[in-house]
């Protein structure tokens, strides 16, 4: 819907200014009611105080944007071991170990994610590095077995 996508870029934005990433946004019609759920990140660390923040930016937008006073909100953030799924979620996590497994391939292989543009995402393994198309990519996912590296 259209109207879901307005609301899920204007939270996007109020969330970026406030240092938090919109990952994935969601609303649902049930019974009357509605069901918002939201994953946030932030470069910092997301955490209780990170979710309980989305959540006093996001509340007063839908009640606004939806006119819906009471909606289920579940505001979460992206786990140590997040499937990477889309544009948004490689642009938050660049600086950050990632697993990828190609289409072509049984091994997954492992690096930094150094940068993502028009399609593609730069990796570092070590001392190379390596420019890959997103669209040879089967699965990725953080790395949080890499965590500190």
């Amino acid at each position: 819907m259209t109207e879901d996508r307005e609301v899920e870029e204007k939270v996007a934005s109020i969330l970026e200014k406030a240092g938090l990433a919109l990952l994935e946004f969601s609303l649902s019609r049930h019974r009357g009611g509605l069901k918002v759920k939201a994953v946030i990140y932030s470069p910092a660390g997301t955490g209780t105080e990170e979710c309980a923040k989305a959540h006093r930016l996001i509340l007063p937008q839908i009640q606004t944007l939806l006119n819906v006073q009471n909606p289920d909100m579940e505001i979460s953030s992206p786990g140590i071991d997040r499937i990477i799924r889309s544009d948004r979620e490689w642009k938050a996590f660049v600086g950050k170990s990632v697993r990828i497994l190609s289409k072509d391939s049984a091994q997954w292989f492992s690096g930094i994610l150094l940068s993502h543009t028009e399609g593609k995402i730069e990796l570092q393994h070590g001392a190379e590095r390596a420019l890959i198309e997103i669209s040879s990519i089967a699965k990725a996912r953080l790395d949080s077995v890499s965590k500190g590296e």
